[in-house]
């Protein structure tokens, strides 16, 4: 799946980027702040509608995130519920036992890490990097050298992703077979790692040579041809959120 901005008309597409970057920041302490694994799945489903409605992120989306994390989630959980120690048990199998506390703890930093990264999935497909930068460097006066690394990383990963699709197609359209076997597999998947490693250079030492040929760099400030609002009411939500994270705060 391809994480990139996408172009819309919903609520969080009409946020300015600053904003949102606040309501994201002030997302990812409150999940930081909730220890309970019930508390972790009430706050990520209020994410998921949030993004799902207020994002117009499609189902397809979301589930494609949801797999993703897992990838990472998932094993993450099963070790941490192996490893933690409590005094209930739940499950005892020989010397291996599982509680309820390892259970709880486990699940609450699983369900942290899809909040997590479904929320900062909603940021970049509702947020234009363009204006992103021109935000962080006007409002913010980040540096446009740093401001343009954030819209680079942006752009860049999904051109990976891409170019890693095109090489799986490319390998179909020859009949390569899918490896078999532990060993075929990790040979297969250095292969195409290299592979997409090597597009990455090329495109970087591409970036590099249009951005030299442009004076990129050569003056302490740059113009730009984005102009970025923020409107009233989003600067409103995001102090409301702030101020809730830190009366959260406050009584957690």
């Amino acid at each position: 799946m391809l994480i990139q901005y996408e172009k819309g008309s919903s609520l969080l597409h009409r946020y300015d980027p600053l904003s949102k970057l606040v309501i994201l920041f002030c997302t990812a302490v409150i999940a930081m702040l909730l220890d309970q694994a019930w508390q972790q799945a009430v706050f990520l489903l209020l994410c998921i509608g949030q993004a799902r409605y207020a994002g117009h992120m499609s189902g397809r989306q979301l589930l494609g995130g949801i797999r993703l994390i897992a990838i990472v989630a998932v094993p993450y959980f099963i070790l941490t519920s192996l490893t933690v120690q409590g005094e209930t048990v739940w499950l005892q199998w020989g010397s291996v036992s599982v509680t309820i506390e390892a259970l709880n703890a486990a699940g609450a930093m699983t369900l942290r890490m899809f909040t997590l990264f479904l929320t900062s999935m909603a940021y970049i497909i509702t947020t234009d990097p363009r204006e992103l930068v021109a935000e962080l460097t006007r409002r913010l006066r980040v540096p446009y050298r740093f401001a343009f690394g954030i819209s680079a990383a942006l752009t860049f990963i999904p051109l990976l992703e891409e170019e890693g699709n095109h090489i799986l197609d490319a390998q179909q359209v020859r009949g390569h077979r899918p490896p078999k076997g532990l060993g075929s597999r990790i040979s297969y998947g250095l292969k195409f790692v290299s592979a997409v490693l090597l597009n990455a250079l090329r495109r970087v030492q591409q970036t590099a040579g249009a951005m030299e040929s442009k004076g990129f760099g050569a003056y302490p400030d740059r113009t730009y041809r984005t102009e970025v609002n923020i409107p009233s009411w989003a600067a409103v939500s995001a102090v409301i959120y702030v101020l809730a994270t830190v009366w959260l705060w406050w009584i957690v």
